[in-house]
């Protein structure tokens, strides 16, 4: 008996290494032409990167799916058969039209960003192409509007959160998204909602390229230009926002975010609500959502020649797998710290692809890490024994509505739903302190300065008008730098 186990126990011992150096595979959901090589981004797979095959097809260009509209889940009605409507009138006055009726400041408040009804958008571009009818302008997208990718794609996004691939045309001005848990292709169109400025097919300054959801939940979408950073909420009741511009940091040098010949690329997030810009020509830019400044981080080594940078998506950390549109040679990863790059596919020919999507978060481990060493410990920040008690007594929190008490400090109403709040200070030491308000990683947004010399004092902190709803944290800094109050807040 023991003679007849010994082959198998060999065996075990050739066969059990083999099983160890199984790795799960690198996936991502790309967008690519039908076959390796050709162009035209208007089918979806998700691939094996580390051999460059297709697991399963998301949309072939021939396939027949389900158009429902994504308010009402009804089906889209096709442009061509509803040319006769009411936004086919004449334009008496385009001036009086622009006049402020068909425009309304940014739905999250903010002066500087702009949300545009479709109609104000199509009458400016009549009245830059000297058009006076809405028809007219509408006509050169009638052939391709109602297709799910009539026109080229190089944007798309993976919502893991609710299974859905968010994507826009290049040419047309609107968010869709795959139902990827639907038994059946379906794709939902956010209908009549502007979403880009795009003025035509030969409009490449407005044509977005670049999308990603962020740690935040929400989704973000890059214009060419980097002129218009266009938010958009992934919950029931979505909204569409436009940001604005971004900003060239001022050590950014010749390197800017506006550059022509960095058009295309593509964003991917990281665990501390920021967003990175990978360029066509490989540059990174490092973006600030809440002050929408870029920084310039460096320029991807290591890359062949003629690899231009479509297509990106975090692989785990600090590394990023970029794919190109022209080159077939294979899919490449790089380091956010050093630059280099390093190829990673092992096959000669991989699916040239126009963008690369996955629910990956740049350094997400890093920051699961530190929260799970001090929950509200801000990276760098010196240890102090005040520190110590207000981590224990915010772990002792009971949940209270209204106002919550330590170190003599309240805060409320928690939530907030009037877009600010109040602390209450009792008995603190008279100076200078900061009130710090901080996302949930501890990654500040706004801050507020602040003189102490009352036995009683009140000081109110409104939110910037970017914010939006989760969990937050305020954080009370004495001039001493020493932190004396912190606690989370959540706002609604």
């Amino acid at each position: 008996m023991k003679r007849k186990l010994l082959p198998l126990l060999a065996a075990t011992v050739v066969i059990s290494p083999l099983f160890a150096q199984k790795t799960k595979p690198i996936t991502g959901y790309a967008i690519t032409a039908p076959q390796k090589g050709q162009t035209g981004w208007k089918e979806v797979r998700l691939v094996d990167i580390t051999t460059g095959d297709e697991l399963r097809p998301i949309y072939r260009s021939a396939d027949q799916v389900e158009i429902l509209n994504a308010r009402t889940g009804r089906p889209v009605v096709k442009k061509e058969s509803n040319s006769n409507n009411a936004s086919t009138r004449k334009v008496v006055n385009l001036d009086d039209e622009l006049d402020g009726k068909d425009r309304t400041p940014g739905m999250d408040g903010n002066r500087n960003t702009q949300v545009l009804s479709i109609d104000a958008v199509q009458l400016k571009r009549l009245k830059e192409n000297g058009l006076t009818n809405l028809a007219m302008a509408k006509k050169e997208w009638k052939s391709f509007y109602d297709k799910p990718f009539g026109t080229n794609s190089a944007a798309c996004a993976y919502d893991r959160k609710h299974e859905r691939l968010y994507y826009t045309p290049m040419n047309i001005n609107q968010l869709r998204y795959i139902d990827l848990k639907s038994k059946t292709a379906r794709i939902y169109y956010f209908e009549d909602e502007l979403f880009g400025f795009v003025t035509g097919l030969g409009d490449v300054d407005n044509q977005i390229p670049r999308m990603v959801i962020a740690s935040d939940g929400n989704g973000y979408a890059l214009s060419n230009d980097a002129n218009h950073l266009i938010r958009f909420t992934t919950d029931k009741n979505a909204t569409i926002t436009d940001l604005g511009a971004l900003t060239d940091d001022a050590n950014n040098a010749n390197y800017s975010v506006h550059n022509h010949a960095g058009y295309g690329g593509d964003m991917i997030a990281d665990a501390s609500g920021n967003l990175y810009l990978v360029t066509g020509n490989r540059n990174v830019f490092k973006i600030s959502i809440a002050s929408r400044v870029a920084t310039y981080q460096g320029t991807i080594k290591g890359l062949p020649q003629g690899f231009t940078t479509n297509g990106a998506m975090v692989e785990e950390g600090s590394k990023v797998i970029v794919c190109s549109s022209q080159s077939t040679v294979g899919y490449y990863r790089f380091d956010l710290v050093s630059m280099q790059a390093e190829k990673i596919s092992s096959s000669e020919s991989v699916f040239n692809a126009s963008d690369l999507a996955n629910g990956n978060l740049a350094f997400e481990k890093a920051k699961k890490d530190k929260k799970d060493k001090r929950r509200q410990e801000v990276v760098d920040e010196p240890k102090t024994q005040e520190t110590d008690i207000a981590v224990q007594q915010q772990q002792q929190q009971s949940a209270q509505p209204e106002m919550i008490s330590k170190y003599n400090i309240s805060v409320y109403p928690n939530p907030v739903t009037t877009g600010a709040f109040k602390l209450q200070f009792t008995d603190q030491p008279s100076g200078k302190y900061q009130v710090q308000f901080l996302d949930i990683n501890g990654q500040l947004i706004s801050k507020k300065d602040f003189t102490i010399h009352n036995h009683r004092q009140v000081e109110e902190f409104r939110l910037p008008a970017f914010v939006t709803k989760g969990t937050y944290l305020v954080k009370v800094i004495s001039e001493s730098n020493k932190i004396s109050y912190a606690e989370k807040i959540n706002v609604e």
